[in-house]
């Protein structure tokens, strides 16, 4: 039974599931290359059919997240795929909490678990076990953390809903000042609640997010500058108590979770559950052993609740990260071509992007199917070397273009990351931060935060077999299990999705080099030890 899967709110996307199959999963933005493209995912459409070989008439059952009052999913499904005939299937509108539950279960490794779903319209508290949801409670507006967390984050001079990562990033440089008065913004309640008091926030007419009101402004003082201006001390304060703010409720959640239910399992979901730091004390303070997050879950969501929660359906059993769309090596070929770009293709392209990344080049790696979600997790990533201290720099100022606190997040070996990270923890989908050990802090300058911190990455061999290749020529050559790395794209745009994509900004930005499949393109041939030699066994 093939069910898709839609979401249009911000980040709209789509997803095709059949039985206990992703078969495809992917974002607008990359499509229409307009970032947290919140329009119908007609592109999105239009690729899991294609992906799947089938048309509109084949698909038994339609999940529609979050469904917009006014709006006629049948008719816009119908035209995204460009269909004119008789289709069959049913359409199912999934509730918004309901789809971010399923989304966090049925695409985690565990039977049973507590579920955990945070973002700016409420929190939703359930328990899982094989193939049932049961939800046991639910906070909506206008108490929702996601919000709270937005309308600091446009105080602080940033974009609600777009930049809440970079005031986890900038919460680091803070300090406690301002802990203490924060806590009258957020009111712990019994039995999992939690309360917002109003009077700090000016409420939005649309529900869902707030501004601080004059009060707040009494408080803190006016508003931070514009972000990409100097940032005061007191800006890394008030983030310092956001953070921390969000770290308390969601241990406080958490805590009455793993309380009632008994399971040592947490998954979760949802724009504040994408905080690694906060994943971070979930897993090691609020008494469960296991967490679970999902990068990507509204369309995938809506999408399980169908198949799984509904028909009963088996839940997927393999993956469900890279599912988007893959291209083959001829058209990634005529992408360089047609830009003019001079190429080479080496014998080992890992082996030979591995080199070229420890001589302290910044490469774009571009392979197989694309990752859902916000983050570049080893197929269209940028990176760089963990063990050069100006490797951050250089990838903030010449090639992301972004703010100069942002870290960037290290990709390791999977059965490594114990020996750099405090917990070994499984973390696939770079949803959890951690601390690197002091002993290894001096050694991988690069991805160390200025708290000692670290978002990251695990990689399997199973998971990502190229990068997992790549990382390990890495290691071969310098002793160290890792790579540093940002997502493949400028600071404003969404994660390259094409080759075409991936060539226009390597041209356009400070990269050094670009690994795009199996043909290899640099700005500085000079200095390309053995590269014909790599052609030539290649041949």
């Amino acid at each position: 039974m093939y069910v898709l899967g839609i979401s249009r709110a911000h980040d709209s996307a789509a997803a095709l599931v059949r039985d206990g199959e992703i078969v495809a999963f992917a974002e607008e933005e990359r499509f229409t290359r307009v970032r947290h493209d919140g329009r119908f995912p007609r592109r999105a459409v239009a690729y899991c059919l294609e992906q799947a070989g089938i048309g509109l008439d084949e698909v038994d059952q339609v999940a529609v997240h979050g469904q917009r009052a006014g709006s006629r999913p049948g008719w816009e499904i119908k035209e995204a795929a460009g269909h004119t005939g008789p289709v069959g299937y049913g359409v199912h509108l999934v509730e918004h909490h309901r789809a971010y539950a399923a989304g966090a279960f049925y695409a985690s490794p565990f039977d049973s678990a507590a579920v955990l779903t945070m973002d700016g319209t409420g929190t939703c508290l359930a328990v899982a076990d094989g193939v049932r949801i049961r939800h046991l409670r639910h906070v909506g507006d206008p108490h929702s953390l996601g919000a709270l967390y937005a309308a600091v984050t446009g105080y602080l001079g940033f974009r609600p809903g777009l930049d809440e990562d970079k005031v986890m990033a900038l919460a680091a440089y803070g300090d406690d000042t301002y802990v203490q008065p924060f806590a009258d913004l957020l009111r712990l309640t019994p039995y999992g609640g939690h309360e917002l008091d109003l009077s700090w926030f000016e409420p939005h007419a649309d529900g869902g997010r707030h501004a601080v009101s004059a009060k707040f402004l009494d408080a803190f003082g006016p508003p931070g500058p514009p972000a990409g201006e100097t940032l005061t001390q007191h800006s890394m304060d008030v983030a310092f108590a956001l953070q921390a703010t969000l770290e308390r409720a969601a241990l406080h959640l958490a805590g009455w979770l793993r309380e009632t239910t008994g399971t040592t399992r947490l998954a979760v979901a949802g724009e504040a559950a994408m905080n690694p730091m906060l994943n971070g004390r979930l897993l090691t303070e609020s008494g469960f052993e296991e967490l679970s997050a999902q990068p990507a879950a509204a369309s995938l969501g809506a999408a399980l609740e169908v198949s799984v929660g509904l028909y009963g359906r088996p839940r997927p059993a393999g993956g469900h990260v890279f599912a988007g769309p893959g291209f083959t090596e001829e058209r990634m070929e005529k992408a360089l071509r047609d830009a003019g770009v001079d190429y080479r293709r080496p014998g080992d392209i890992a082996r030979h992007a591995a080199a070229r990344i420890a001589d302290g080049l910044i490469v774009g790696w571009f392979q197989g199917r694309a990752e859902c979600g916000p983050r570049g997790l080893g197929n269209r990533s940028l990176l760089a070397d963990p063990r050069d201290p100006t490797s951050t720099a250089r990838m903030n100022e010449r090639v992301r273009r972004r703010e100069p606190f942002l870290p960037l997040a290290p990709s390791c070996l999977a059965e490594r990351s114990g020996d750099y990270f405090a917990g070994g923890h499984p973390s696939p989908a770079m949803l959890l931060g951690f601390d690197v050990l002091d002993h290894r802090r001096g050694e991988v300058p690069a991805i160390t935060h200025v708290d000692g911190s670290a978002r990251v990455q695990t990689v399997s061999r199973a998971g990502n077999p190229s990068f997992h290749a790549l990382i390990t020529r890495f290691e071969e050559l310098t002793g160290v299990p890792m790579l540093a790395g940002a997502s493949f794209r400028d600071d404003d745009e969404p994660i390259v999705g094409t080759p075409e994509d991936a060539v226009a900004c390597y041209l356009r930005t400070g990269a050094d080099a670009l690994a795009l499949g199996p043909f290899w393109a640099t700005k500085r041939w000079s200095g390309e030890p053995g590269l014909q030699e790599e052609e030539e066994e290649a041949r």
